[in-house]
C-alpha cells in the first residue's frame, strides 16, 4: 500500500486514460485512492495535453468543493516490503522484422517528400522506426544494452504528417500479460556513444526530423512535455546535451527543468526566435525551411504551370519540358 493516499493512475495501456472533461480526448489521467483501489471522481484529475488543454483538477480542489471526511488523511500506511520487479521486454525479432515495408508506411512516405528515400530509410532503420498494419508506425524503445522495452504505434497523415488521433502499444496490441513496462528514451540504444552530442526532442516525429536535418546530434526524444525531469537529465552526465523543445510553455517548462540539473545543459532558442505559432515543434520548423527551399528550385515552376492550366501540364509531360535556368 502506498503511503500517499492520492495519486494519478499509473500508466498501464489505453484503457488507464479517459475522456478528458474539458478537451474531449481520450488524454485524460484520473486520481486514484491508493487505500480503497477507487477512483477520487470521474473528473478529478489531469489532462495529458498540457500546451493545448491544461486541466488539472486535483484532490484538494476535489475536498474543497464536496467537503471532507474525517477519515480522509488519516488512514495509516500498511509498511510492506517492497518487491522490485524487473522491466519486462519484448522480443527483439518482432521488431526487427517490422524495419521495413516503408512504402507502406505513411510517416516514411511524408518524409521522403522532404528528403532522399534512401536518407530517410537509412534513419528510420537506424533509430529503429517500423512499419505496422494499416500504414501505421512503430517507435521502438530500445535501451543501450539492446533490450526492446516496447513500441509506441501511431498513425500519421502522409500529406501532411500530423499525427493522426491513434495512438497504441506493441505490449498491448500483442495482449502480453503481466507487462511491467519501463519506458526509456526513444533513441536510446544510441547512446552507447559518448562522444557525439545528445539532442533531446518532445516527439519521436521531432527527433527523426532532427537526425535528418542535424545529423551532427544523436537524437532521442522523451515523449511529451511532462516526460522530461531533471532525474532523467542528470543520468546523462558525461554526455553534451542540447534541448530542443517545442515553442512557448515548453520552452519555459524545459529552461527550468535544465537550470536544475548538475550538469551543463543547453536549450535551444531557434524556435523561440520564429515567427512560428506556440506549440509548433522542430519538425514544423524544417517543413517550413523545406518549402521555401522547393520554392526557389525550377521543378517549383513546373508545377506551378501545370497548377493553372491542364493542357500546359499535358504538354510539359509529353514533351518532358524542362526550365532553363540562365
Amino acid at each position: 500500500m502506498s503511503d500517499i493516499r492520492y495519486s494519478l493512475e499509473k500508466y498501464k495501456g489505453r484503457s488507464t486514460r479517459c475522456h478528458c472533461p474539458k478537451y474531449h480526448q481520450r488524454t485524460f489521467t484520473r486520481y486514484a485512492d491508493n487505500y480503497i483501489n477507487k477512483y477520487l471522481s470521474e473528473y478529478s484529475g489531469r489532462c495529458n495535453r498540457v500546451e493545448k488543454c491544461a486541466y488539472h483538477f486535483t484532490p484538494k480542489m476535489y475536498f474543497e468543493k464536496n467537503g471532507y471526511e474525517p477519515v480522509d488523511f488519516h488512514i495509516p500506511a500498511l509498511k510492506r516490503k517492497t518487491i522490485i520487479k524487473s522491466p519486462s521486454c519484448i522480443d527483439k525479432k518482432l521488431m526487427l522484422a517490422s524495419l521495413t515495408n516503408y512504402h507502406q508506411n505513411n510517416f516514411a512516405i511524408g518524409l521522403s517528400k522532404y528528403f532522399p528515400e534512401h536518407l530517410v530509410v537509412e534513419v528510420l532503420q537506424r533509430y529503429y522506426v517500423g512499419t505496422a498494419k494499416g500504414n501505421k508506425t512503430i517507435f521502438w524503445q530500445v535501451n543501450r544494452l539492446g533490450q526492446v522495452r516496447t513500441g509506441k504505434v501511431m498513425q500519421y497523415n502522409s500529406a501532411t504528417l500530423k499525427r493522426v488521433r491513434y495512438i497504441n502499444w506493441v505490449h498491448h496490441i500483442t495482449k502480453q500479460k503481466d507487462f511491467n513496462l519501463k519506458q526509456v528514451f526513444f533513441g536510446a540504444h544510441l547512446l552507447i556513444d559518448k562522444t557525439r552530442p545528445v539532442a533531446i526532442s518532445e516527439g519521436e516525429k521531432n527527433a527523426i526530423f532532427g537526425a535528418l536535418y542535424y545529423p551532427q546530434y544523436n537524437w532521442i526524444a522523451v515523449g511529451s512535455i511532462e516526460m522530461l525531469n531533471v532525474q532523467k537529465l542528470n543520468a546523462l552526465r558525461g554526455y553534451k546535451v542540447t534541448l530542443f523543445p517545442d515553442k512557448g510553455k515548453a520552452f519555459e517548462k524545459w529552461i527550468k527543468i535544465a537550470e536544475s540539473t548538475c550538469l551543463d545543459v543547453h536549450v535551444n532558442t531557434v524556435l523561440e526566435n520564429t515567427d512560428l505559432n506556440e506549440g509548433d515543434d522542430i519538425a514544423d520548423l524544417i517543413i517550413s525551411v523545406k518549402k521555401e527551399q522547393y520554392k526557389a528550385r525550377p521543378d517549383a515552376l513546373i508545377d506551378n504551370f501545370k497548377k493553372k492550366n491542364e493542357y500546359i501540364s499535358l504538354l510539359i509531360d509529353r514533351l518532358d519540358l524542362k526550365v532553363l535556368i540562365h
